[in-house]
């Protein structure tokens, strides 16, 4: 794995899991800075993190690619384990709100809330995402009628600490 990207598809399958993980990571990680508060799920939700924008929550998926096509980073959006019992299967439309888009080998990320099964983060894409990380936040926002910049900053901390999500300390951080 210390060659990362540059591993067999094989190392790729059996280190799925980690992975994934650091796609979600990843993703947490520019959520942080964005000053967005976040909390992950269970794993087998149809959904990896919940957001909170102003005081709409949102549910987030979050998938990742570790190989470039010619044109970019290709996503096909399914549930399941291809080696799992029932294999992988389409998301029902209303199962998450936003995805997150990880093209992990070149740290970017985009986001979208646009309904499909298939997504491309095309390779000439990728300056602009890892320059402005919240730029395709913002997007996918306006499009589910979300101003983020009035409604960016949550100030209920109240609703999370009573979930259990956000430790009394947290809002003198964000």
């Amino acid at each position: 794995m210390l060659t990362y990207p540059n591993i067999p598809g094989r190392v790729l399958c059996e280190r799925a899991k980690e992975l994934g993980l650091a796609a979600e990571l990843y993703v947490d990680s520019i959520l942080s800075r964005l000053g967005i508060p976040f909390a992950q799920f269970g794993e087998h939700a149809a959904f990896d993190r919940l957001i909170w924008i102003g005081s709409r929550c949102l549910r987030v998926q979050i998938k990742s690619r570790h190989r470039m096509s010619q044109t970019g980073y290709d996503f096909e959006i399914r549930k399941g384990y291809q080696r799992g019992p029932v294999g992988t299967r389409p998301y029902k439309k209303g199962e998450f709100d936003l995805l997150a888009l990880v093209g992990l080998p070149h740290d970017v990320v985009r986001f979208t809330s646009e309904w499909s099964q298939q997504h491309r983060i095309l390779a000439s894409e990728i300056p602009q995402l890892r320059a402005h990380p919240g730029r395709s936040l913002t997007t996918a926002l306006a499009y589910l009628g979300i101003d983020s910049a009035a409604d960016h900053v949550l100030t209920d901390y109240s609703v999370l600490r009573s979930i259990g999500f956000i430790p009394g300390s947290l809002e003198e951080v964000i």
